[in-house]
């Protein structure tokens, strides 16, 4: 379940080729749900390669800071972490995830976190890719209950603003990388 992945969404524009065309963000007592449909100029099998290469992560927004493969896919499963850094205002939080990886190549990748190793009490998240034109619409599930303190009012406001405006930079990657494109410098990750 990546709850940064979810960064992949964010509105219309000119520059690139990405268009997402829906966002919805939920919050249900502790739970929050992030549902999008985002359309790439990248083939699907591009989109799969880097959606499941998690050592690629931290090229594709900053928030990550390290991902790795735990069990190699075999037979449609696999178990990946990650570790990732975020801000809700002026807290800050590192989280990591240990999920089981379940995968139909190139269509659908499943995540559901092990609460026991990570920083959720609960989440899951999905990815569906389908070819459309010349390139793929992809559309994306999450849920999650954190086992850390949101800020209740604010917090769920702040993050919808951040999956907005940091989400096109991170869609604009993913559809370089999956295209075998270079990552625009202008919107290249920096790390300091």
């Amino acid at each position: 379940m990546r709850l940064a992945a979810a960064l992949l969404l964010a509105l219309p524009v000119a520059a690139g080729a990405a268009e997402f065309r829906t966002l919805e963000f939920f919050k249900d007592g502790e739970h929050y749900r992030v549902e999008s449909d985002i359309y790439l100029e990248a083939p699907p099998e591009g989109v799969y390669r880097v959606l499941t290469d998690y050592e690629g992560f931290p090229r594709l927004s900053s928030i990550f800071m390290e991902g790795r493969t735990l069990e190699p896919v075999t037979g449609g499963r696999g178990l990946v972490f990650l570790h990732m850094k975020g801000c809700v205002l002026f807290f800050c939080r590192d989280v990591n995830l240990v999920e089981r990886l379940e995968v139909v190549p190139e269509t659908r990748i499943e995540v559901v976190v092990d609460p026991e190793k990570s920083d959720l009490d609960y989440g899951w998240a999905t990815w569906e890719i389908a070819a459309e034109g010349g390139g793929s619409l992809v559309r994306y599930e999450m849920e999650m209950k954190p086992r850390f303190w949101i800020p209740p009012v604010i917090g769920p406001l702040i993050i919808k603003a951040a999956l907005r405006s940091r989400g096109l930079r991170a869609a604009r990657r993913l559809e370089a990388v999956a295209s075998g494109r270079p990552v625009p410098e202008d919107i290249a990750v920096k790390r300091s």
